[in-house]
């Protein structure tokens, strides 16, 4: 036992000695406190994520559950598009539950949380939405710190009542389990299932469909647009690596989609372009003659308007884009829709965060000028 006398504080050195104790002491509190609620509270009653409603998995057959492309891909696409097809990009949590309070808890593929251009938050997060007022509402977001698995309180003080919630998986990362925390008097069960015409809509394209800088998971911009329409997506980007090579159309192809997005211009030269997206686009009219195809141009360079020379290679890839879409209109392709790029990210150079990739503000700039031809489109469809 520790004792001393008053006159003893009056010494430097002892008091010194106390202070240290103290400071020790108070970080053993705060690292017990940490390590329990990474660890789970014995007052919540975690629900395993596979139980529940997975949506934005086009493939059932993935080696990992959280996967995009199915186990028969590797060694069939580019190595680096396998081991991007890894991170859980688009794949979203559905569930009802009428708990007060939602906590996550997720364990990560990759130890490295972020990127020089993208926080955790996004790269390696969690994104809490609800349903409401008819639309879906932002709840709160997962942040991982240090380590594998985090278990992280989305959101408190909700009043008890039944309300239906989406989580959505990291963008830059991928997951090995997944597990939703309620206090255990909550009911957490399977939503409602969608309408049963329903199709998702297939977004294939680079690292800004996959969502690179988004701060949050349902911050992309297929993300944005599911929200909008309410409709289920297949987030198929893979970033700096989308070349539309035909590995990757004949497996797009297996799919049944309401609709094809197909933005891969800022990875692809004009070359590229002239040969490969209409083979890509073949692809799919083989198998889907009638499904609905929207082709979007590259997004103007935040600085191009005060820096013309950034746009000779993109504007040149947008000409063979715009080529391409005019022969298939000419030849009575009814079914081919057409976004051009300059609007994309606006006209004040605030939309990225580095010239190319979007902020959460660039991608609500783009969702804004995506979604009136994807509901074009949609219509089309049915």
């Amino acid at each position: 036992m520790l004792t001393f006398s008053v006159h003893s504080l009056q010494s430097p050195r002892r008091f010194c000695f106390l202070r240290i104790l103290a400071g020790l002491f108070i970080h053993g509190v705060v690292q017990l406190a940490t390590a329990q609620t990474n660890n789970s509270s014995p007052q919540l009653h975690w629900i395993d994520a596979k139980e529940l409603c997975i949506e934005g998995k086009g493939w059932k057959d993935t080696q990992n559950f959280y996967d995009r492309l199915p186990g028969k891909a590797e060694g069939i696409v580019r190595e680096p598009v396998w081991n991007l097809s890894k991170d859980s990009a688009g794949i979203t949590v559905r569930f009802v539950t009428d708990a007060t309070k939602i906590w996550a808890r997720w364990t990560l593929r990759k130890e490295k949380l972020a990127a020089p251009h993208m926080p955790a938050s996004g790269a390696s997060g969690v994104d809490l939405y609800v349903r409401h007022n008819g639309g879906w509402h932002w709840l709160g977001a997962g942040r991982p710190t240090t380590g594998i698995t985090t278990a992280q309180q989305l959101t408190t003080g909700m009043t008890p009542q039944p309300r239906e919630c989406m989580i959505y998986l990291p963008l830059y990362n991928g997951v090995e389990k997944v597990e939703i925390g309620v206090p255990p008097e909550a009911k957490c069960d399977l939503p409602p299932t969608r309408p049963e015409k329903m199709k998702p809509i297939v977004f294939y394209g680079t690292s800004i469909v996959q969502g690179a800088a988004a701060s949050r998971p349902g911050m992309a911009y297929p993300a944005i647009l599911g929200r909008r329409l309410d409709n289920t997506f297949i987030n198929l980007g893979f970033s700096g690596n989308a070349a539309c090579e035909p590995e990757v159309g004949a497996l797009m192809a297996e799919l049944d989609p309401a609709v094809y997005v197909i933005d891969p211009l800022p990875n692809m030269n004009d070359e590229g372009v002239a040969k490969r997206i209409p083979e890509l686009i073949a692809k799919i009219r083989e198998a889907h003659p009638k499904t609905p195809v929207v082709l979007i141009e590259n997004t103007e360079m935040g600085d191009a308007p005060v820096n013309p020379s950034r746009r000779g290679g993109y504007s040149r890839s947008n000409a063979e884009l715009r080529k391409i879409f005019e022969q298939r209109v000419k030849a009575g392709d009814k079914k081919i829709f057409y976004i051009p790029g300059d609007k994309l990210l606006g006209d004040d150079g605030q939309g990225t965060v580095d010239r190319v990739h979007p902020t959460d503000l660039g991608f609500m700039r783009m969702a804004d000028v995506i979604e009136p031809v994807l509901k074009r489109a949609l219509r089309a469809s049915k």
